[in-house]
């Protein structure tokens, strides 16, 4: 079932069956997401939450405490994007400006726990929170939004560095200053209001999240994703839940008005 938010400014669908992503927002009758096309696959449309770990996951194979555990490789050769982004959710509570929704981890997670999120619209932004709570057992767990929008006509996307891919494509620890222009790449430490301009309206983003991913390359989409941790950090650096413990971020993206063309 797709859920409608709607004020006099943006109207939002959220689709509980496909992942409990956005699969619109509009914004003054302006459409910045991408929700259809040739290319369009699960990973590529709408926003859908990461958990419980977002980006790339070295050769599906997460270790923790000292047992490999293979997740699905959704991105081949690598697991990306955690398992619920295909899930039906559950709504538990929706009202016209906002709408709460919840999900287990699924099978392919091995070690049980929940996710639940909140999407919240106002007159000049949207707010999604989301937070992953662990079960009976001890959890490395990392979330992210993956929002992927209608090719922007302009972006402002300036970090203090970014963190260079190995030739397996994961992301590592070393640092380079670069622009976030026709990239793949994680980015860290804004500098700047993170902003682009999609279908004529102004976006600006932000998040408590540590880590930006940008995906520009296709010319039809710009992808820009902010997560708990870096790719493959949920191997590398994880934040560890016990059990019955949860982790919380937030992320939202506020429009400035339409654009003069």
């Amino acid at each position: 079932m797709v859920f409608v938010l709607s004020n006099d400014n943006a109207s939002v669908l959220v689709d509980e069956n496909h992942g409990g992503r956005l699969a619109s927002l509009r914004i003054h009758d302006a459409e910045v997401l991408l929700t259809d096309g040739p290319d369009v696959t699960a990973l590529t449309w709408g926003c859908y939450p990461m958990v419980p770990y977002a980006g790339r996951v070295r050769s599906g194979v997460l270790r923790f405490n000292n047992i490999d555990h293979q997740l699905p490789l959704t991105l081949p050769p690598h697991a990306a994007h955690g398992t619920v982004f295909t899930q039906s959710w559950t709504v538990v509570t929706a009202t016209e400006s906002s709408i709460e929704l919840s999900a287990n981890l699924g099978s392919q997670w091995p070690f049980g726990g929940s996710v639940s999120q909140r999407i919240e619209l106002r007159n000049d932004h949207l707010r999604l929170e989301l937070r992953v709570t662990a079960g009976d057992q001890a959890m490395p767990a990392q979330v992210g939004w993956h929002p992927c929008f209608r090719k922007p006509s302009h972006t402002s996307l300036i970090f203090e560095s970014m963190l260079l891919r190995d030739d397996h494509g994961i992301a590592t620890t070393i640092r380079e200053r670069t622009d976030a222009v026709n990239v793949d790449d994680c980015f860290i430490n804004p500098l700047a209001p993170l902003s682009l301009s999609v279908n004529g309206v102004k976006l600006v983003l932000s998040s408590d999240c540590s880590h930006w991913l940008v995906y520009d390359l296709p010319e039809h989409a710009t992808c820009i994703e902010p997560q708990s941790g870096a790719p493959n950090e949920i191997n590398d650096s994880p934040v560890i839940l016990a059990p019955g413990e949860s982790m919380a971020r937030w992320f939202t993206i506020a429009w400035t008005g339409r654009l003069i063309h």
